[in-house]
């Protein structure tokens, strides 16, 4: 399978649904800061960017535990004080 097809796969697949899901909620609820600080590509309002900068990193790196990066995500961009779960 090559690198591009492999890619193809993951993001086509349930999981990657399901991981989608996920980011957006993160993105959805204000005890989490998923504001981008910076980016090479236009972020727009709705969380696009940072629901596509995680998936395109977990897109290439398909042998790692994405369920487990989330939840490190999570825990990295909770904000001080909130009441966030």
């Amino acid at each position: 399978m090559s690198v591009l097809s492999g890619k193809r796969q993951f993001l086509e697949s349930e999981l990657a649904e399901s991981l989608r899901d996920d980011l957006q909620a993160l993105v959805d609820n204000p005890g989490y800061n998923t504001k981008l600080r910076y980016s090479y590509s236009t972020t727009t309002t709705n969380g696009s960017g940072f629901v596509a900068k995680h998936m395109e990193y977990m897109s290439n790196h398909l042998q790692m535990d994405h369920k487990q990066y989330i939840l490190n995500v999570k825990l990295m961009i909770k904000s001080t004080g909130s009441t966030a779960r």
